[in-house]
């Protein structure tokens, strides 16, 4: 008897084990994100402790680094912008608790430390000068990505997650880009970068694929989103969850605020 409750007890460890809930959080780009919405997804998280976190990139903007037009006020105030990114993830690590995982794609605007470093400053590298270090990554236990990402999405499926810049282009329609680079990797994608809300489908080689491009939680009236002018971006401020245990689609819940930032 004790030999089968057992069995029972460990089948049953390995199922909740297998219970993977996904938050994927889009392009933030603190400190311009949108203060409201940063802080309904940190309230979902905190009440909703998701088996595992992934950034999209572009959590941080980096503004004080980009070599394109930039807001005067910001142009001399990295400090500011790390401060509020290590702010940032403390709070995530709080919402989240000890037992989630968190990890970090690195998007384009993560990479203008990068190139700032190799352009302008290459003898840095000698002393491993990493964005993520300055930021609260070993303090808060958050990995930045290295390897692809894949997620449990359900219907026995998976979805390979990326920040959207690895392959070049866009597209006129919300979802388009996304199902570009769907088609050329051969399997489902979810993305940031467009900041655009939309998902769509296709068929390549005979398997049914699905695209996901994820929205954003920044705030288009920031001081580094002037260039924009007056006229409202099509952006929408979104966040989504995967449900390994989900049977009857691998699609995601898309969380979307009303109408767009």
């Amino acid at each position: 008897m004790e030999v089968v409750a057992a069995l029972v007890a460990a089948a049953f460890f390995r199922y909740v084990r297998s219970m993977v809930k996904t938050l994927v959080v889009p392009d933030v780009h603190v400190p311009f994100e949108h203060k409201a919405h940063v802080r309904r997804m940190l309230k979902y998280v905190e009440e909703n402790k998701p088996t595992r976190i992934v950034l999209l990139g572009d959590v941080l903007d980096f503004h004080s680094l980009t070599v394109y037009r930039q807001s005067r006020e910001w142009q001399d105030e990295l400090a500011v912008e790390v401060r509020a990114g290590k702010k940032f993830f403390e709070r995530l690590r709080r919402a989240a608790g000890t037992r989630t995982s968190i990890e970090c794609i690195e998007g384009n605007h993560e990479d203008r430390w990068n190139r700032y470093v190799e352009g302008r400053a290459p003898i840095m590298r000698l002393i491993d000068v990493e964005w993520q270090d300055h930021v609260g990554f070993p303090e808060y236990g958050i990995e930045r990505a290295v390897d692809p990402v894949f997620v449990d999405c359900g219907a026995g499926q998976r979805v390979r997650l990326l920040h959207g810049h690895e392959v070049a282009g866009s597209s006129t329609l919300p979802g388009g880009h996304a199902l570009k680079i769907a088609r050329s990797l051969g399997c489902n994608v979810h993305i940031g970068h467009t900041h655009r809300l939309g998902v769509v489908s296709a068929t390549v080689a005979g398997k049914n694929i699905f695209a996901v491009e994820g929205g954003w939680l920044g705030n288009w009236k920031s001081p580094a989103h002037k260039f924009l002018g007056v006229a409202r971006p099509d952006w929408r401020v979104a966040f989504a969850t995967y449900d390994s245990t989900q049977t009857t689609s691998p699609l995601p819940k898309m969380h979307v605020a009303g109408g767009r930032s």
